[in-house]
């Protein structure tokens, strides 16, 4: 019997997160949604997922790369969850906070 491989989407959100930090860039949730085949108000969990298990390996948070269509930021989930995981923005505004997960982003993926 043939091996089938399966991705789960927490797997291809973090896949898709690390080729949007490749290029610098930003995703929307709408765009992402339709890409693993979810619907955009689904996603807080995946996106829960891939910032847990990056954390757990030192890696960024990779959901800081997911931005809002309207505000071009990540929703308010994401600040709370990076102030969780990482103690060192416990104190910091939501902007620079923002700013220094991004750029641990685009710096990992270098």
């Amino acid at each position: 019997m043939p091996e089938i491989f399966q991705m789960d989407r927490v797997d291809r959100v973090a896949d898709i997160l690390y080729g949007v930090a490749v290029g610098q860039g930003l995703i929307e949730y709408g765009p992402l949604a339709r890409r693993i085949g979810m619907q955009p108000h689904h996603l807080g969990h995946p996106l829960d997922q891939v910032s847990r298990r990056a954390a757990a390996k030192g890696e960024p948070l990779w959901s800081a790369l997911v931005v809002g269509k309207e505000t071009r930021r990540p929703h308010v989930g994401f600040y709370g969850l990076a102030r969780g995981l990482r103690p060192e923005y416990a104190h910091l505004d939501d902007e620079y906070l923002w700013e220094k997960e991004r750029d641990r982003c685009y710096a990992a993926a270098r």
